[in-house]
């Protein structure tokens, strides 16, 4: 009886009395809740006392727990081990300190397991540790632990994810291949096949699939990266068919357009149709529209970085296709097998051939007229693995377009009833183009250092010549001119850069480089071998200016705690210019703070500069823009983004989906004075004919993804209003820029119906472009110059409106195809239809003022220049 009294006296005593020891049984219930408040129950229910620094200790982490009936023991170890914190006993207290283990670190490079080809920004994922990271764009990864672990979780969109075990202790280079998923396999989703977007510090950021731009319809038969990138919001393509592409209401030359790290100043074809970058070749595009990293700079509004593939590594491979306008072929593999690889495309427009004799007679070219229009363009990469820790690259690319146009005419029988026989030559030929090179050495020093060492060329020229011979027979008369304008920008680059990753809360880049700038901004030259000269001999501008830009740069993408990230950065650059140095300190931070129910907050500031500028004739849609430094009296561009936006990716990684707002400010943006163009300026300073003034860009954008399944595409929204001003334009108030279009709309789909067939469609809405228009005219009353046809005697003059406030009308058009493909013996067939503006809608391209004899009336006619469009493209792989 004096037992039982004494064990229900011992039962009304608190636990915390008798104390407790490691074997003594406890229950922890917690879904997503703190460590602190773990500690908390603990000490309220059992009388756990904890000791610990606040500013050691990190008790904030979310924790899950489902303990019933425990050791404590098992518990404690439950809920701190995971997060690198030692307990121990001392007294009747858990002193928690800061767990002290040796870091080791996995480092290698990720590869297709077929070719070779390196993946860029492929996850390397430690499920035990909740700790990763992605390959960088030579797809080096460095990971450091810190404990050990068992295995390594590596994945990457359209491959399979694959475990790879690891040894139980120290550093271990581990090169990850992974095997490609065919298009009819099912995505198996694994614990992080790819981060999260709301996971990753960067925002203003889209990774651009090239399998999406082979699936997305085709203007002619061509896919087209920089076409795709123009249906993602905040990035509009200017007027149809122009080809001009502004991000976040910048001008074209704010876009730094980027080819295996090397600048490509004009990136396209056919006046702005296509771009010179041909996908087969094409392994990755990314666009930054803000948020620069410090890596970057030069340009003020947006970054598209495009990265060559690398050639297979163990087979040999081939792709030819022909479409409507262009053939191409693709040649790729092993040098030496496993050690050196090549990649070859070449591409060129044939219409030219089809059509010359039809436009020789069309135009009246004679019978040894000729003509010609196309463009080509062509790709080279070779690499070699000279040891696990050093890699070489070399690659090229050069491209052209061009239009000539040569007219003969040889009366020498008499048949034309012109007085006396005679032969007459007329030539004009107008051409554009791209060349570059880039040579890089990846060196890995250690485990957690990688470097690349780059140098590069980079060349754009513009050209246009005109000849004109005539030869009288009967009469002996002989008279020659010839003119020839050319214009022409030259890169130089040398540059270091570094990733550092010393722990799984810091990747750090750093770097110096160097840049020459050589500007032949026009150079005219004008020649008379007549027999009776009347005009001498000229050259106008035949000078060159030379520039130097040194930049150096550190980020930091820092995790502050488990729910907040930092990306701080700093980008300095020098331009020295006639005898003239600009410094620029660009502060580059974001921000990234996770919410409940897996929602991320993001923020963002990043300045930006920009030394070189484009003088840009509005009255023109040919490329004869001129490249052009910064000068003593016009200053490098400058610009201040903010950005702020949320961003989810589901569970399933089946939808992405992000909301940003951006304000955007720009300084020392110039154009033309009213009176100025490329043409008359010859002899005169080309900053003496520039006005320099202001810009603003704001807005919001919306994008929703579907990344997996049979089903993809994305919807996007665009809101956005930007606007310039300059002292002497509009009496010196605000008016919308060219690109200010108010609302767009984009809405992409790609279907896959059963093994062979692939549906695709796009349909976009934007409003109206601003442009100025006359209010009135009058009759030209003299005639101030001989060479001036605007206001002699008979002719209107116009005087305009304010500047750009009319709207042109919406534009809107959708976009079909439909793609089958056939596999037999490893050789792939592929057969697209696709059928560009499919209703026919009339976008305008230009508007010009037009007169109606009739009722002696002057009235603004659009004219639209592509109607709907079919096409068709075949292609075989080998």
């Amino acid at each position: 009886m004096s037992k039982l009294l004494l064990g229900m006296l011992l039962s009304c005593v608190p636990l915390q009395v008798l104390g407790w020891d490691w074997h003594t049984r406890v229950t922890l219930v917690l879904k997503e809740e703190s460590l602190l408040t773990a500690c908390r129950l603990l000490e309220k229910n059992y009388g756990i006392h904890f000791s610990f620094s606040r500013d050691l200790v990190d008790l904030s982490r979310k924790v899950t727990i489902n303990a019933r009936n425990k050791p404590l023991k098992k518990v404690l170890e439950l809920l701190f081990e995971p997060n690198d914190i030692a307990y121990t006993r001392i007294g009747n207290q858990v002193v928690l300190t800061v767990k002290i283990t040796p870091a080791r670190t996995i480092s290698g490079y990720a590869e297709d397991a077929h070719t070779g080809e390196k993946l860029i920004g492929a996850t390397i994922y430690c499920p035990g540790q909740q700790a990763g990271t992605v390959t960088n764009q030579y797809g080096f990864y460095s990971l450091t632990l810190k404990k050990d672990t068992s295995s390594l979780l590596a994945s990457y969109v359209g491959y399979t994810p694959q475990r790879y075990p690891l040894p139980a202790t120290g550093n271990r280079q581990l090169t990850v291949a992974l095997q490609p998923l065919n298009s009819l396999q099912e995505v198996v989703v694994t614990e992080n096949m790819q981060p999260h977007l709301q996971e990753q510090t960067q925002m203003s950021k889209i990774n651009l699939a090239v399998t999406e731009v082979k699936s997305v319809p085709k203007l002619l038969g061509e896919p087209d990266v920089l076409r795709t990138l123009q249906s993602l919001p905040g990035v509009s393509g200017g007027a149809e068919g122009s080809g001009g592409m502004s991000v976040r209401g910048g001008s074209p030359d704010q876009n730094l357009v980027l080819l295996d790290g090397t600048p490509v100043f004009n990136s396209s074809h056919v006046f702005g149709i296509f771009s010179v970058f041909n996908p087969d070749i094409v392994k990755n595009a990314d666009l930054y529209k803000g948020a620069f990293p410090a890596r970057y700079g030069g340009r003020l509004s947006s970054v598209i970085d495009i990265s060559m593939k690398d050639g297979d590594m163990k087979e040999y491979h081939g792709e030819v296709s022909i479409s409507t306008i262009a053939a191409k072929f693709m040649v790729e593999g092993p040098l030496w097998k496993d050690r050196t690889s090549f990649i070859l495309s070449g591409r060129r427009s044939y219409i030219d051939l089809l059509l010359q004799d039809a436009m020789n007679k069309t135009l009246g070219l004679g019978k040894k007229g000729d003509f010609y229009a196309y463009f080509y363009d062509a790709n080279v990469r070779i690499n070699h693995i000279f040891s696990p820790k050093d890699r070489l690259y070399l690659s090229a690319y050069g491209g052209e377009d061009a239009l000539s146009i040569k007219e003969e005419h040889d009366n020498s029988d008499g048949d034309d009833p012109s007085p006396g026989p005679y032969n007459q030559k007329n030539g004009f030929r107008l051409g554009w183009g791209n060349l570059t090179g880039t040579l890089r050495w990846n060196h890995v020093f250690s485990p957690r250092l990688f470097s690349n060492v780059t140098f590069n060329y980079s060349q754009y020229y513009f050209l246009t010549n005109y000849h004109y011979e005539y030869d009288g027979i009967t009469v002996p008369e002989h008279s020659e001119l010839y003119g020839r304008y050319i214009s022409r920008i030259q890169n130089g680059v040398g540059k270091i850069d570094f990733d550092y990753r010393p722990n799984p809360n810091h990747a750090v880049k750093f770097g110096i480089g160097s840049t020459t700038h050589i500007f032949k901004p026009g150079s005219f030259f004008f020649e008379d071998n007549s027999a009776t000269p009347s005009l001498p001999d000229t050259t106008y501008n035949n000078f060159n200016t030379v520039g130097v830009e040194m930049i150096m740069y550190g980020e930091d993408d820092w995790q502050l705690a488990p729910n907040l990230h930092l990306n701080a950065g700093l980008h300095t650059a020098g331009f020295l210019v006639e005898k003239r140095f600009y410094l620029s300190l660009q502060p580059r931070l974001g921000l990234r703070y996770l919410l409940p129910q897996h929602w991320a907050l993001k923020a963002a500031y990043t300045h930006m500069n920009q030394p070189i500028h484009l003088l840009t004739n509005n009255g023109t849609n040919l490329p004869t823009d001129l490249w052009v430094p910064s000068t003593q009296k016009v200053r490098p561009m400058l610009s201040r983004q903010w950005a702020l936006g949320i961003a989810k990716t589901t569970e399933d990684h089946q939808y992405e989906f992000s909301m940003e707002a951006y304000f955007k400010s720009m300084n020392n943006v110039i154009e033309y004075t009213e009176e100025a163009s490329m043409f008359n300026s010859a002899g005169k300073k080309w900053d003496d004919q520039v006005i320099i003034g202001s810009g603003r860009s704001y807005g919001g954008e919306l994008l929703l993804e579907k990344k997996l399944g049979n089903t993809k595409g994305w919807l996007g929204y665009t809101l956005a209003w930007t606007d310039r001003q300059f002292p002497d334009v509009n009496n010196g108030q605000r008016f919308p820029f060219k690109y200010d279009v108010r609302h767009n709309i984009e809405l992409t789909f790609m279907q896959r119906l059963g093994k062979h067939w692939e549906l695709s469609g796009s349909w976009q809405f934007a409003t109206g472009m601003p442009v100025t228009l006359p209010v009135a005219s009058y009759e030209g009353i003299q005639d101030p110059s001989p060479y001036d046809p605007v206001a002699g005697p008979g002719q209107r003059v116009d005087e305009l409106g304010p500047r750009n406030a009319v709207r042109t009308a919406n534009t809107h058009r959708l976009d079909l195809s439909v793609t089958f493909t056939t596999t037999k013996k490893k050789r792939t067939r592929t057969w697209n239809l696709s059928l560009y503006n499919a209703y026919n809608q009339k976008n305008p391209f230009f508007y010009q003022i037009a007169v109606d004899y009739n009722k002696q009336e002057r009235y603004l006619q659009q004219v639209t220049i592509l109607p709907i469009l079919p096409s068709i493209t075949y292609s075989i792989k080998l």
